[in-house]
């Protein structure tokens, strides 16, 4: 591939005057990014990232109950 170059261009957000690029949040589902700045969520649409919500999180495990005794007896 002699002569041939490849520029890679990070993604940049869209709600700051100076547009800022954009971070990837490995912890979130769906390739989100997010904003800096701004704290505003990304998500990958076709070649670009439009502006979108935290998605509905699932829990991995269920819910548990932990029962804790407040009164002072219980700190002796």
């Amino acid at each position: 591939m002699a002569g041939s170059s490849l520029v890679l261009v990070s993604p940049t957000c869209t709600c700051c005057a100076q547009p800022t690029n954009l971070l990837p949040r490995d912890d979130l589902p769906g390739g989100l990014a997010v904003c800096g700045q701004t704290g505003q969520l990304y998500r990958p649409e076709a070649e670009r990232y439009i502006p979108t919500t935290l998605p509905a999180l699932t829990p991995t495990s269920p819910a548990t109950s932990v029962t804790i005794d407040l009164s002072r007896a219980g700190y002796a």
